[in-house]
């Protein structure tokens, strides 16, 4: 004869799954992302599944239309992810945070707001004196790689 204890049965007594909400941040990131125009230069910051992935989670990717042209990615793939595209150069510049892979030339230097955040390489031993003062000019944080 067994006797019961518990007024449960064994599956009862088993941890079971809870799923709770978890709450988004309300912070939305606005990333520049724009064409590559170093010489030979083919890659792009971003794939279409990446830009996908910010966009869903809120964040707003700005590119320059035909950005992904020498990674043989279209416009259209990253309209789809979400991406809002434009030609206006200036406009992506314009951008609290850029994302370059090449450094940025004296040009795009230029169209770079103050206070903003650049994520490129930078090749110091191949700029100059000149290129690094009008980087600090803008008094923009860079991290570079």
């Amino acid at each position: 004869m067994s006797q019961q204890l518990s007024p449960f049965t064994k599956d009862q007594l088993l941890p079971q799954e809870e799923r709770l909400e978890i709450q988004r941040s309300k912070q939305e990131l606005l990333l520049g992302i724009p064409k590559e125009t170093q010489h030979q230069e083919k890659r792009i910051v971003l794939t279409p599944d990446a830009v996908a992935a910010l966009t869903a989670h809120g964040h707003r990717i700005l590119m320059e239309k035909g950005a992904g042209n020498g990674s043989n990615f279209t416009d259209s793939q990253y309209n789809e992810a979400g991406a809002e595209l434009t030609s206006d150069r200036s406009k992506v510049f314009s951008c609290p945070t850029i994302l370059k892979v090449a450094p940025p030339s004296l040009e795009e230097i230029e169209l770079i707001k103050p206070q903003s955040v650049l994520i490129s390489a930078l090749q110091i031993k191949t700029r100059s004196k000149i290129y690094f003062e009008k980087l600090a000019a803008k008094k923009s944080n860079r991290t570079c790689f």
